[in-house]
């Protein structure tokens, strides 16, 4: 859970964990590191003993695990915060894995653009490294039936 109040940010990986927090003021720099789900490459291993396999069940089966490692790796992302700050150097914050285009991502990225604006505004550098998802199309004008809008 990342939020921030006040002057401060923080995170905390479990509910069972007490919250790292961040002050803003601190902040020299601020990156979302965003990569596809490289660890679930170790699943292709299971090629091997495909391979290696003379039964026809555990090849399927090893060719099944393998073919699973790479559709993860393809359709999953994992998300990271760094934050360089004047005090500890560099905090890395996980913020876990995100299917492409899936509620968690959208919802992840709408909480990245709103800390990006708020350090943005402080003068604090903001980076993307790595492939950023796809935004989300603009909400269309109301029409004539949507009726008044306060």
């Amino acid at each position: 859970m990342l939020s921030g109040e006040g002057e401060r940010l923080s995170y905390r990986a479990a509910l069972t964990q007490s919250p790292q927090e961040v002050e803003l003021g601190s902040l020299r720099g601020v990156e979302l590191r965003t990569h596809f789900f490289r660890e679930a490459l170790v699943l292709v291993a299971f090629a091997v003993p495909g391979f290696l396999a003379h039964a026809t069940a555990l090849k399927v089966l090893c060719f099944a695990v393998a073919a699973l490692g790479v559709l993860l790796a393809a359709v999953c992302r994992s998300h990271v915060l760094v934050l360089e700050t004047s005090a500890p150097g560099r905090v890395r914050w996980p913020l876990g894995l995100a299917r492409r285009g899936s509620e968690r991502d959208v919802r992840l990225m709408a909480a990245w653009d709103t800390l990006a604006g708020v350090v943005r505004a402080r003068g604090v550098p903001v980076r993307v490294v790595g492939s950023r998802p796809a935004q989300a199309p603009p909400p269309s004008a109301p029409g004539p039936h949507d009726g008044p809008r306060a």
